[in-house]
């Protein structure tokens, strides 16, 4: 979900094993020349969301990476058994109120909740957790928010 940590954790994960570490949104703005947020208004969902794809697919060559993917990414397609066949899979459990609170504190503004009350956000964030938890329970490894350390995850995924 959006305000998981995915980057955040992702990036420490990834230091800790000695691994690359990719965003697959910053890997679609940079082909794309602009924000996903401006992706979405000027080209629509759908269109990201199959370079969302796209991209992903092309992850498949890389080797010792850890890829943070978009919130969406795994409920849409095919891609979480594709991700769940290429690597191990991390879902970062919260509920919607440590959620609300991560976006709105956060200096990145996200396509999904701009122009919205943290009452309209909250209530958002709840629709999509029902919506998007059934793909995200896919995933070969859960960890619970908040997390007390990295080594909360290093365990959970080296085993």
């Amino acid at each position: 979900m959006p305000g998981s940590g995915k980057s955040t954790w992702g990036k420490r994960l990834a230091n800790t094993l000695k691994y690359n570490f990719v965003d697959l949104d910053l890997i679609i703005e940079e082909n794309e020349g602009t924000s996903i947020g401006q992706i979405f208004i000027e080209k629509g969902e759908d269109y990201f969301r199959e370079l969302e794809k796209k991209i992903l697919h092309q992850t498949s060559n890389f080797t010792t990476t850890i890829v943070a993917c978009g919130g969406g990414t795994p409920c849409y397609f095919d891609n979480m058994n594709w991700i769940n066949s290429h690597g191990k899979s991390i879902y970062f459990k919260a509920n919607a109120s440590l959620l609300t609170d991560r976006i709105e504190g956060s200096k990145n503004q996200r396509p999904l909740f701009l122009g919205m009350s943290r009452v309209q956000m909250k209530e958002r964030i709840e629709k999509l957790l029902i919506i998007r938890e059934p793909f995200y329970l896919a995933a070969n490894v859960h960890i619970d928010l908040p997390i007390k350390s990295l080594k909360d995850i290093v365990s959970q995924v080296i085993m």
